[in-house]
């Protein structure tokens, strides 16, 4: 299957994906239509090197694959399937009126060990051929890859760049306006939306406190949109939202200081929401080209923190493919950086830092189907001062994995 062809960004829902990619089931009861579809990933993946120790429960080198789902490659145990591996079903139901219709989809992920997590539950409603009101459980569409990030065969790697990809939230519940049209002969895909998310035993927080810990997490007064331009082969992105940030931190912080500035002042080690709530602004913006057989993917992210906070985040993709027939060979270079509020008290050598490079290649087995294999060479360049122990908390790592990918 080519890359191009799978509407990411452009569609209105990951519905609109998943029934352009594979064969979904659909039967009529009472008037209403009931669609199916679904989508697999098989992971693996083994350590190939990297930092020795150990972080939080941790046995290093680590590599993290999925920060929001608490997806971790350990250097023990061989090769390791959990961190990539997963399976989503969704359905849609269509009402006789075709302008009201409700999606809802349910993912199980090794990183869960197999629970089934409700991903998506929301209805629609057609105001027009350009505007769509949505209300329910959706993607916080932070990134490009948002709405698509959990369906392989929509993504050319085995993972998403964790540098960017990889925050405490992915989902909201609230209201969202789409919009599709036709702007001077480009297409264009706009949204606004309100919302909260309240996640319980955060997996993102279990990467940097163990395994036991729980942390839940709340994103309040979730407000934003984002924009797509699309023209021949060049698309770009931009997005802007903003929320305020809570953690409750309930138990088993292994070796987290609450009260560096690593975490923020705002993290408490207790079992409240009591403390000043952190907020945030989120800016984005992607530029993305399929052209005849070149692929670039490139996405940059600013996440701006008040004084509670004490520091802004910022990460960078940039990525190039050529395609050869249903070989695509990609070069990737992601980039994560914590950048110190020095007027907040933040510690500038206390930051986190880290680059990946990857070198990823994809055979499209057919129309619905993909492999790939990816090495990815982790370089930790955190400041002297964010350590355990010492060392550097995460250190480099070297990891070779590898997926197949379907939707059906």
């Amino acid at each position: 299957m080519s890359f191009r062809n799978i509407p990411c960004a452009a569609a209105l829902s990951v519905a609109a994906l998943l029934c352009a990619s594979a064969p979904a089931s659909a039967v009529e009861v009472g008037g209403v239509d009931f669609a199916g579809s679904g989508f697999m990933t098989l992971g693996l993946g083994h350590m190939l090197g990297g930092t020795p120790g150990t972080v939080s429960d941790f046995k290093k080198p680590v590599f993290i694959s999925d920060y929001a789902q608490g997806g971790v490659y350990e250097g023990k145990g061989g090769v390791q399937w959990k961190p990539d591996s997963k399976v989503g079903v969704q359905g849609v139901a269509t009402f006789p009126d075709r302008r009201f219709s409700v999606t809802g989809q349910l993912v199980s992920r090794g990183a869960r060990e197999g629970a089934i997590n409700l991903e998506w539950l929301y209805a629609s409603f057609k105001v027009n051929d350009s505007f769509t009101l949505q209300a329910g459980r959706k993607r916080i569409p932070m990134f490009y890859y948002s709405d698509t990030q959990d369906i392989g065969v929509a993504l050319p790697w085995t993972h998403l760049p964790p540098q960017l990809y990889g925050w405490e939230a992915v989902n909201y519940n609230g209201v969202n306006l789409a919009y599709r049209g036709q702007w001077s002969g480009w297409d264009a895909n706009a949204n606004l939306l309100a919302g909260y998310e309240a996640k319980d035993r955060s997996g993102y927080w279990k990467v940097y406190r163990g395994r036991n810990n729980r942390t839940d997490v709340r994103w309040d007064n979730i407000v934003g949109g984002d924009l797509t331009l699309t023209k021949d082969w060049f698309e770009t992105r931009v997005v802007y939202l903003q929320s305020k940030v809570r953690q409750k931190n309930v138990s088993g912080s292994l070796d987290a200081d609450p009260s560096s500035p690593t975490f923020g002042s705002y993290i408490d080690a207790d079992t409240s929401f009591s403390s000043p709530a952190g907020k945030q602004q989120i800016y984005g913006v992607s530029f993305n080209v399929d052209y005849e057989n070149v692929l670039v993917r490139s996405e940059f992210i600013r996440i701006a923190h008040n004084d509670v906070m004490g520091y802004t985040d910022r990460a960078q993709i940039l990525g190039v493919g050529y395609r050869l027939g249903k070989w695509t060979p990609m070069v990737t270079v992601s980039n994560y950086r914590s950048q110190a509020e020095i007027s907040a008290g933040a510690d500038p050598d206390g930051q986190e830092a880290h680059r990946t490079e990857s070198l990823t290649l994809r055979y499209d087995l057919t129309t619905s189907s993909a492999v790939k294999v990816q090495l990815d060479f982790q370089k930790d360049r955190s400041g002297p001062n964010y350590t355990v122990d010492g060392f550097n908390r995460f250190g480099n790592a070297r990891l070779l994995t590898a997926t197949y990918d379907v939707v059906f």
